[in-house]
């Protein structure tokens, strides 16, 4: 059982009620292939419900992070002399041009921050694209072996936080869907690079089922653009989900170069085959009038990279005053390439303080690249920092203890992010301070 310690955080009753009989279910998940697939390699924890005051800050959070992450996206187009802060790669340039008029950005996505051993919530950097949404494969299958295994009132307290996913993408959807595109039930079209997640895909097709949608999947060869509708597997479709096709040719070197606890599938020729796409005329012609919904739009990309979050202490950076004070007391404190060059962070405070901050490069996942200097040594500590110092691709941070399970593992925390609207969390656990989603414990918490 996961013990944190904070009143707010209770296993869910039925496990609760039979802790020998809930061991040995997850012991029997945790042994499976699924779990240690597809680039993940997850071990599934103790189902939580969670209450009170920890509920009411993260809700505060991810409303006022959410209209944080708006105001830097729209910087964008309104202030051109800060682009070059955003890190945009040209190559979804055309699909921005379409988001261009349309302020929601980060609709599909997830904030990452440290829980405090007193509850504090401060967040460390955002997973603005709907790729964040991969560690749902992992509640789907949890709620399916809950079910089986006779916990089935937990079950079905859990599914509620796939209810609020779907919830989520009908509510971006039915906004923008143009009236005469509309189809009941909504046809939702997952595009993902040539056999990639096939695994999940068969429980977010389920999943999305039980909710009053139709899923259909595929790469691009599974994809048909005509000059009436976007099909794929021959299938008319309403919203394209197209994130981790978008994202993986976004990302594409990074990504080659990060190592992932499980063999990840092929995903080189993404850049190519996303060029191609977005060189379709009648493709974007489709999004732009909106027979068809893009459902992550370009626009989330403009809040990827991890020093934005420096703007929070920076006066000079369009942002709403109001949310400023209390976005500076719930973040670890960034420092982009910017702040260091204007003497906000000198060179020799971090490295004669080096437990008390991190390196972290912008734009990669997965933990890639991250660096604590309570773990490195002071001459190599001292070299990366003259290596990263002017390097506008890494940010320094603000290191924070996070709290920790009665058996010694360090907890972080996901807050899902739906346009700003909150639907349930989800705590990671791990022996490492490196607390990275793909190789950690995974513990679902509802309301």
């Amino acid at each position: 059982m996961l013990e944190l310690g904070l009143r707010d955080v209770q296993p869910l009753p039925n496990v609760a009620a039979d802790p020998t009989g809930w061991e040995r279910r997850r012991a029997q998940m945790n042994r499976r292939m699924f779990l240690r697939s597809e680039g993940s390699l997850v071990e599934v924890g103790t189902p939580q419900r969670v209450s009170g005051a920890l509920v009411e800050q993260a809700r505060e959070v991810v409303a006022r992070f959410n209209r944080f992450y708006a105001d830097v996206a729209a910087a964008y187009f309104t202030h051109p002399e800060l682009r070059d802060e955003h890190l945009f790669n040209p190559i979804l340039q055309p699909l921005l041009e379409l988001d261009a008029g349309d302020p929601t950005t980060t609709p599909l996505s997830r904030l990452d921050a440290v829980l405090g051993p007193d509850g504090t919530i401060r967040v460390i950097e955002i997973n603005s694209v709907g790729v964040c949404l991969m560690h749902m494969r992992n509640l789907f299958y949890l709620v399916r072996e809950l079910s089986r295994g006779g916990f089935s009132d937990d079950a079905g307290a859990l599914d509620r936080l796939t209810h609020d996913m779907v919830k989520g993408f009908l509510r971006y959807t039915q906004e923008r869907l143009a009236p005469g595109a509309r189809t009941r039930p909504v046809v939702i079209g997952g595009l993902t690079p040539s056999g990639f997640f096939r695994a999940g895909q068969i429980l977010f097709r389920a999943a999305f089922e039980r909710y009053g949608c139709e899923y259909v999947y595929g790469g691009p060869e599974h994809l048909e653009v005509t000059d009436a509708e976007i099909r794929i597997r021959g299938k008319r479709i309403d919203v394209l989900w197209a994130d981790f096709f978008f994202y993986l040719a976004y990302q594409c070197a990074r990504y080659k170069e990060t190592k992932f606890p499980t063999k990840m599938p092929d995903f080189g020729q993404t850049p190519e085959q996303c060029t191609a796409l977005l060189a379709d005329r009648r493709f974007l012609a489709h999004l732009q009038a909106k027979r068809v919904v893009n459902i992550s739009p370009a626009r989330a990309y403009l809040a990827l990279p991890k020093a934005l979050l420096s703007w929070i202490h920076r006066p000079d950076r369009p942002i709403r005053e109001d949310d400023r004070a209390f976005l500076a007391a719930h973040v670890a404190r960034t420092y982009s390439a910017r702040d260091r060059a204007d003497g906000m962070l000198a060179r020799d405070t971090v490295a004669k303080n080096r437990g008390d901050y991190l390196i972290k490069p912008c734009q990669y996942g997965a933990s890639h690249g991250i660096e604590l200097g309570r773990i490195a040594d002071a001459e190599t500590w001292g070299a990366r920092l003259a290596d990263i110092w002017e390097d506008p691709n890494y940010a320094v941070q603000e290191f924070h203890t996070p709290a920790q399970t009665t058996a010694g593992e360090w907890v972080s925390l996901g807050l899902p992010n739906y346009d700003g609207v909150l639907e349930g969390l989800y705590f990671r656990t791990s022996p490492s301070l490196l607390i990275n989603a793909r190789d950690a414990g995974f513990v679902p918490g509802v309301f």
